[in-house]
């Protein structure tokens, strides 16, 4: 079976993230079509004691909303620093961690407790003196159950496992002999796979691509998402499926969109500076031409710099979209994608399409016809425009601001 999921979200008490309803996130997978969603930050008590009264066990290790269908799978987001030889820098490395049962996060929390790591915050530190500590606490993790699955998230954005601040040539610089126990990444918002096939340290791993959300709203929850080939909708179906990739496809952020695209320096209190691009197969310094500071290194170059040319792309199915209310309100020349006409018209689409994950799976020529006379034409041109991957971002995004959406519509002169 295909399953739609989502496996990296953040809940209320994560830096960024305002007031969580587990209703409306319900609610908001069934309108995207995600049929299998994180329960983000699952590690940190305050949050557990919240959401465990509002969902039953089942025995496919998934957890049931009560009030809904939704199902979720328990997940944190670990941030795991250490001082390698060789390093100047200390390494800091974003991870997603799944958990099969309530049982293996306890026991999580319980090692964090005996090995002195701090649980204080959604999203907590391992904090880890040298190289040995490290794989000693990776293997350690990975013992309290075997279908814990630890995913090295947005592997290229500058906190990511191959990103600019930490500057490691492979992955195997960090896990050493736990490599082996890594069998994905995740892409992240400013990354596609086709940037990380060329990759020589990716080769043989799944790509995963997940919203990393801090909202129930519609244009965050599934903004990205992976379709999985499961033999049934269960914990293990779905670690199976990572781990030998079963992937059907990814839906993708355009690159261009993300945060950490492009290198750039964001405006400061006394100038902006236009984001840059180079090419470079050797790492330089990136500073200011105005304030002679450094800039943050994007996505785009970090890319460029671990890429091999000779090694020929290739990679699961993939597609670039933007929400599909971000697109109605676009078309709609508003900026309030939350009001109530661009959600009125969300509603016409899903009504049509059942959920969003099935419009963008559409052919533009059923889109056309299955809405046309229900959308004003201005809106159904420009969400087939985005089928169509007729888009792009202007500018592009850099040094924590996304890019800036803008939609090509063919217009026909009127005689």
């Amino acid at each position: 079976m295909a399953l739609a999921v989502d496996l990296h979200s953040h809940s209320s008490y994560a830096g960024g993230a305002g007031r969580i309803c587990l209703q409306s996130v319900a609610e908001t997978m069934r309108y995207k079509g995600i049929q299998v969603f994180s329960i983000g930050d699952c590690l940190y008590p305050p949050w557990q004691k919240e959401y465990s009264d509002q969902f039953d066990n089942t025995s496919n290790g998934l957890l049931l909303h009560r009030n809904s269908d939704a199902h979720f799978i328990r997940q944190t987001e670990v941030i795991i620093t250490v001082s390698l030889e060789g390093h100047d820098n200390r390494i800091i490395a974003h991870h997603i961690i799944l958990f099969p049962d309530d049982k293996s996060v306890q026991k999580m929390i319980k090692w964090m407790d005996v090995k002195g790591y701090k649980n204080t915050i959604a999203r907590p530190f391992l904090c880890c003196r040298n190289a040995s500590e490290l794989l000693e606490s990776l293997f350690q993790i990975q013992a309290i159950d075997p279908l814990i699955e630890i995913i090295p998230a947005h592997i290229l954005t500058p906190d990511g496992i191959l990103g600019s601040k930490n500057g490691l040539n492979s992955m195997s610089e960090f896990y050493g002999d736990f490599i082996d126990n890594i069998h994905a990444v995740e892409t992240g918002l400013s990354a596609d796979p086709l940037m990380l096939c060329q990759i020589p340290d990716l080769q043989d791993i799944t790509f995963v691509s997940n919203s990393d959300c801090h909202s129930a709203a519609l244009n965050r929850i599934g903004r990205e998402f992976t379709i999985l080939q499961t033999d049934v909708m269960s914990y293990e179906s779905i670690i199976n499926s990572i781990r030998l990739n079963k992937i059907a496809m990814t839906a993708e952020f355009l690159p261009s969109e993300g945060r950490y695209y492009l290198t750039g320096h964001r405006a400061d209190r006394h100038h902006n500076c236009t984001p840059l691009y180079f090419v470079d197969k050797e790492p330089i310094e990136y500073c200011c031409p105005i304030c002679n500071k450094e800039m943050l290194q994007g996505v785009k170059n970090r890319a460029a710099y671990l890429q091999d040319s000779s090694i020929e792309p290739k990679c699961k199915p993939f597609l670039h979209l933007v929400p599909l209310v971000e697109v109605i309100a676009f078309a709609m020349g508003t900026k309030n994608i939350s009001g109530k006409s661009v959600f009125k018209h969300y509603i016409t689409c899903i009504s049509e399409f059942e959920t969003e994950i099935g419009l963008w799976q559409s052919t533009s020529k059923k889109i056309q016809e299955l809405l046309d006379n229900k959308l004003p034409q201005e809106i159904i041109n420009h969400i087939v425009a985005v089928r169509e991957g007729k888009f792009y971002f202007d500018p592009a995004g850099y040094d924590g601001l996304y890019g800036s959406l803008k939609i090509h519509v063919e217009h026909k002169n009127e005689i």
